[in-house]
């Protein structure tokens, strides 16, 4: 991580007791900024954003209730809660807003483009927030930033001086495995095929959805995607999409 520039503000293990649960939630109260979900197995990850107070939905949604990302089901399912962690890399200084919304969104625009998380590749692209670019967008950033996200990962946090709370120090050995997991994930990630980049681009339908206030609630991949975030039916944001206001009510 210290090689790569990055500072993590907590990073949490052991996600299948309660007690950790608790810890999220307490500790995360009121903060916004980048989350990290990452399998300490495979050392794949998913990075996202989450809104002022919204680190543990997001947390929860993913690995708990599985609304969020595919993929990331799909991994907690196989290799199982206990082997993954949820890491905070950065936090985003003020409340989050209809105005400063984009200030968040570009914050994870870095961490997605360096980072190029592979859990992120394949799925919608999407966060609390969600994220503005499509998947066409983001298979051409890994090509690009394959050699120069080692070169410029460090300018995410130059300057900060971001401390871990004393509840969640960056010791130990468990703690050091992750950390190295990571960086060794990072900087050796090989190149997508160019049938999975066909694939990718063949079945992106993004679909974007608002809260009331303005701001993005998340953006996916399909409208399956979507309906599945706010626990609803297909044909039902299928048809408030045809109506004037658009409006649908999360379940």
């Amino acid at each position: 991580m210290k090689e790569l520039g990055l500072n993590p503000v907590y990073i949490f293990e052991n996600l299948e007791t309660e007690n950790i649960k608790k810890q999220i939630l307490n500790e995360t109260k009121g903060l916004s900024g980048i989350y990290m979900i990452f399998n300490k197995i495979t050392t794949d990850y998913y990075i996202g954003s989450a809104s002022t107070n919204r680190f543990y939905a997001r947390f929860s949604n993913h690995v708990i209730y599985f609304r969020g990302s595919k993929i990331v089901k799909s991994a907690v399912k196989k290799y199982e809660l206990k082997n993954f962690a949820f890491i905070i890399l950065e936090l985003y200084p003020n409340i989050v807003t209809k105005i400063n919304n984009k200030e968040l969104l570009d914050l994870e625009d870095k961490y997605l483009k360096l980072l190029l998380p592979n859990y992120n590749i394949l799925t919608e692209a999407g966060s609390s927030f969600g994220y503005k670019h499509t998947e066409i967008d983001r298979i051409k950033m890994k090509d690009l930033y394959s050699v120069a996200r080692r070169e410029r990962i460090g300018s995410l946090n130059k300057g900060k001086n971001l401390s871990l709370p004393l509840s969640f120090p960056l010791k130990g050995r468990e703690g050091t495995e992750t950390i190295e997991k990571m960086r060794a994930k990072a900087l050796n990630r090989s190149p997508m095929s160019d049938d999975t980049k066909q694939k990718c681009i063949n079945h992106t339908r993004p679909v974007v959805l608002y809260n009331l206030n303005g701001t993005v609630y998340g953006k996916y991949s399909s409208i399956l995607e979507a309906a599945k975030s706010i626990n609803c039916g297909e044909k039902t944001i299928r048809r408030a999409l045809k109506t004037e206001k658009r409006l649908v009510k999360k379940q």
